[in-house]
């Protein structure tokens, strides 16, 4: 099937599981090029542009825009492998094309059906955002937009940027708003200067006296305009629950790759007794080590996988994701980031001094999970999460948000 907007990049199939081949086949397609383009995007601090444009050409910037708006729509367990797969490739460029996608999808569901229209006419428009609430002035007909927002990741590609604040609501409550802003009428900062994840152009940008009119507000925690796909069903949290996992278990199966390619000809012995020791892979303490971490990583795997079917079926069947399928998701995450921590960990332990270079893979892989960590979708406050719902203590009103 080819869709008629001006947006579609690529012909992909109508049926579920030959649109899912077709998807996870333009990944590798496209490979060569986004691994090429790893050390340019780690230098410049943001995707390079090659890859970027790899990744519209092939659609995939678009699994989850629904087709009528030229996007790829994929189910959640599709959209999971698309982007571990790219965890496998580099964390930074799974999770900058995570958030990008994620913003259009979001876009093409928040907006009324006439403003997607106007705002996906020509192109599959990438949108980043960020979170922490910044300023805005009601005025006729829109509000006038200042302030900073930091950690705005994929910033550097976006054609919108979603601008956060508060507003008083008529009934007297504060309600959260985002402001869509050509990426134009922005200020880009130069605020990205991390240990790890440095690809993901996560900067902050600065909006000064900008009006933005009423039908470029929406409600991101709110329901979506449109309901007729079942990603548009899903809610904001669970819309990013569903692929996170993804590139930190991509990142930690690149690891094992590493560490399986060397262990053959690296031997780890005394310095005295160098000649007589075995190589890693001859020795029974690391096949030991390594087939635990492999177990490991696939039970974390399984879980992600288990919670994106049931997401699946959920929609499928419109009974929408409940509070054991939403703490569900947040477990996956929080699991496959702790997993995915130790596994780094320990392929970065055992490969010795030719992980410390500082462009080497493991020492990247080490710096971008120990970074990602440092976000609460996976980090291990979802495993405190849980334990609340275990207990019986949470409820979909007074649970909290990471």
């Amino acid at each position: 099937m080819t869709t008629t907007t001006a947006a579609t990049a690529t012909a992909w199939p109508v049926d579920p599981t030959e649109r899912r081949r077709h998807a996870l086949d333009q990944v590798e397609r496209i490979r060569e090029t986004l691994e090429a383009g790893v050390s340019e995007s780690q230098r410049l601090g943001w995707l390079a542009p090659e890859s970027v444009q790899a990744l519209r050409d092939a659609g995939i910037m678009g699994i989850m825009t629904p087709d009528d708006l030229g996007g790829n729509e994929v189910d959640p367990v599709t959209a999971f492998e698309i982007i571990e797969a790219m965890g496998r490739i580099d964390p930074s460029l799974a999770w900058a094309t995570a958030i990008l996608l994620e913003g259009a999808g979001q876009l093409a569901t928040h907006l009324s059906p006439e403003q997607a229209a106007k705002v996906f006419g020509e192109k599959l428009p990438l949108a980043a955002a960020s979170l922490a609430p910044g300023s805005a002035q009601k005025t006729n007909g829109g509000y006038v937009v200042n302030g900073r927002w930091d950690f705005t990741s994929g910033i550097h590609h976006a054609n919108y940027v979603a601008a956060t604040f508060w507003t008083d609501a008529e009934d007297g409550r504060t309600e959260r708003r985002m402001a869509l802003i050509p990426a134009g009428q922005i200020e880009i900062q130069d605020a990205w200067h991390v240990l790890g994840m440095k690809a993901t152009g996560s900067t902050a940008f600065e909006v000064n006296s900008v009006f933005v009119p009423d039908e470029m507000i929406f409600d991101p925690m709110g329901t979506p305009r449109r309901s007729d796909t079942p990603l548009a069903r899903l809610g904001m949290t669970p819309y990013v629950l569903q692929m996170h996992p993804g590139m930190v278990l991509g990142a930690a199966r690149r690891a094992l790759d590493e560490i399986i390619a060397l262990a053959p000809a690296k031997r780890r012995g005394s310095r005295i007794n160098i000649g007589a020791s075995k190589s890693l892979a001859e020795s029974s303490w690391f096949q030991r080590e390594l087939g635990e971490l492999d177990a490991q990583l696939r039970a974390a795997r399984a879980l992600a996988i288990e919670a994106n079917k049931r997401v699946r079926d959920s929609l499928a069947d419109g009974s929408g994701i409940d509070l054991e399928l939403l703490d569900l998701m947040q477990t996956a995450c929080s699991f496959a980031g702790k997993t995915a921590q130790q596994v780094i960990t320990r392929a970065f332990r055992n490969t010795g001094a030719q992980a410390i270079i500082e462009d080497s893979v493991l020492s990247r892989l080490l710096r971008d999970i120990n970074t990602i960590l440092a976000h609460g979708v996976l980090g291990e406050i979802g495993f405190e999460l849980h334990g609340e719902f275990t207990l019986g203590l949470q409820t979909l009103q007074n649970r909290r948000m990471v």
